[in-house]
């Protein structure tokens, strides 16, 4: 299966990952990454790259001589509240709860348009379902609020997200 847990060798490539897919925000640091990681290993996955799609190579790993063979990424944490987390923060002591929060996911630009995302928040929904929670909340940023709505979520005009997911971030919910 081409979706995996994420490991410790795993962690440049995410952060090459993030680096390429974001360009509204700015990349999180690892420490803060690695804190969602820490609290929820299981809701943590990484999609790996098929053989056709890593013969694929970005300009980028040619000239460097690296392969890289993760296509994306997805990073879930438990939570305790309906108000996310900020950005930029390592997760605060006592905040593990019920919900699951979908803090990131991010797609190599070799990945977009394959399915990729929707087969990771897929399995994401499996295993929070299979790992007893009720709900899953995430903030919608770049302009991806219809990706989010065609999985389930629905836009929650009572709560606000922090400054620090840029203007157009929008909190989004699904019943699990």
């Amino acid at each position: 299966m081409p979706i995996q847990p994420i490991t410790q060798t795993m962690w440049a490539e995410i952060l090459n990952i993030q680096a390429e897919a974001y360009s509204a925000i700015e990349p999180e640091s690892l420490e803060v990454l690695q804190s969602k990681w820490q609290q929820s290993p299981d809701c943590c996955f990484a999609y790996l790259g098929e053989r056709s799609w890593l013969e694929e190579k970005s300009e980028l790993e040619e000239q460097s001589g690296q392969e890289k063979n993760i296509l994306g990424y997805l990073l879930a944490h438990a939570w305790h509240g309906e108000t996310p987390p900020k950005l930029y923060q390592p997760l605060p002591e006592g905040s593990h709860g019920p919900i699951l929060f979908l803090h990131d996911l991010a797609l190599s630009k070799r990945a977009v348009g394959r399915g990729v995302g929707s087969q990771m928040v897929k399995h994401l929904l499996d295993t929070a379902v299979s790992s007893g929670f009720q709900k899953a909340l995430l903030v919608s940023v770049q302009d991806s609020v219809p990706f989010w709505q065609k999985h389930g979520f629905v836009e929650m005009t009572d709560q606000q997200a922090s400054e620090s997911y840029g203007e157009d971030a929008k909190v989004m919910m699904r019943a699990l």
